[in-house]
């Protein structure tokens, strides 16, 4: 049997020398830590290709130069002029460029700096274009696309000269571009056409499922989450069946969706909650501590600890 290539994912300090290889970006800020990563860059020029790739965070883009091929998870789009262009985390993404020069705006950015003072935590995962089975590309008429020109200029601006206040005024142009990015999405029918695909519709459950036991967290209740055979046995399949679809989509095994996702929750708690780390554990289905605490180092690099460390110097 002849192994699948490893698709490497990207982290925010990494993904830079594969995507500026031709240009020089503009240098990142060093306020925020990797867990609340944001960035905007403009006038970046991609090389003609990048083979498959996922990236640690989510992106928006907006080519204002130049055309290419782009592979967003399961769909392939041409990509041009005055399109708006959506990568989630999971999506495996690849690009090959149709033309020499490429312009245009592209913003980076974590689920965790995003999230920070928002009320609804599930937004991100329920917008139709950062879906497996959504529609990544939205296609802007000449209005829409100095809109967002305007949009991004603005939160350019903001990103170059910061200030102290600047990450909400970033957080809040960013919440903008994305609801209206959505509301577009909802007049134009773009979510409400699922993909005939037996693989998606699996994955698309199988997140469901998962999803679903974290909301105990909101309810003042410790997350119960299963083991991979049992979310498999719900949904009808095996758990190598389920594992196989899931990686052949993502990348991603579907231990690995789990504990990415659970690793995230362990963040927004360490940052945002008025608790010790011992209480964090619990309530996120640890009933050990020091192995919730070698979990989340073996997952982000630092323990609960260190981390906290970093975000309260």
């Amino acid at each position: 049997m002849v192994k699948s290539p490893k698709i490497p994912t990207l982290k925010n300090h990494s993904y830079r020398k594969l995507y500026f290889k031709h240009d020089v970006p503009t240098v990142p800020r060093t306020t925020l830590s990797s867990d609340r990563h944001f960035e905007i860059s403009h006038r970046c020029a991609w090389p003609d290709t990048i083979d498959p790739h996922r990236l640690e965070f989510y992106m928006i883009f907006m080519s204002t130069l130049g055309e290419g091929i782009h592979t967003f998870g399961p769909r392939e789009y041409y990509v041009r002029e005055n399109m708006l262009c959506f990568v989630s985390p999971d999506m495996i993404r690849s690009w090959k460029a149709e033309m020499k020069d490429q312009r245009g705006y592209f913003i980076t950015f974590s689920e965790s700096f995003f999230n920070e003072g928002c009320e609804n935590k599930q937004f991100l995962q329920e917008l139709p274009f950062f879906q497996m089975n959504g529609n990544a590309v939205l296609t802007l008429t000449d209005e829409q696309t100095q809109y967002y020109l305007s949009l991004f200029k603005l939160m350019h601006d903001e990103y170059i000269h910061a200030n102290s206040y600047s990450d909400n005024v970033l957080r809040s142009q960013l919440q903008l571009v994305l609801h209206k990015a959505f509301a577009q999405a909802k007049i134009e029918g773009l979510s409400a056409e699922p993909e005939n695909r037996s693989g998606l519709r699996l994955l698309k459950a199988f997140k469901a499922l998962y999803l679903r036991d974290f909301h105990t967290l909101g309810q003042g209740k410790s997350v119960m989450l299963k083991k991979v055979a049992e979310y498999a046995d719900t949904l009808g399949v095996s758990q190598n069946h389920l594992n196989d679809t899931v990686k052949l989509i993502t990348g991603r095994s579907a231990g690995q969706l789990i504990r990415h996702h659970l690793t995230s929750h362990a963040t927004m708690c360490l940052m945002h909650a008025d608790k010790n780390i011992s209480e964090i554990a619990f309530a996120l289905g640890f009933e050990d501590p020091s192995y919730f605490a070698r979990f989340y180092k073996n997952q982000t690099g630092k323990s609960p600890t260190e981390f906290r460390a970093t975000i309260n110097p």
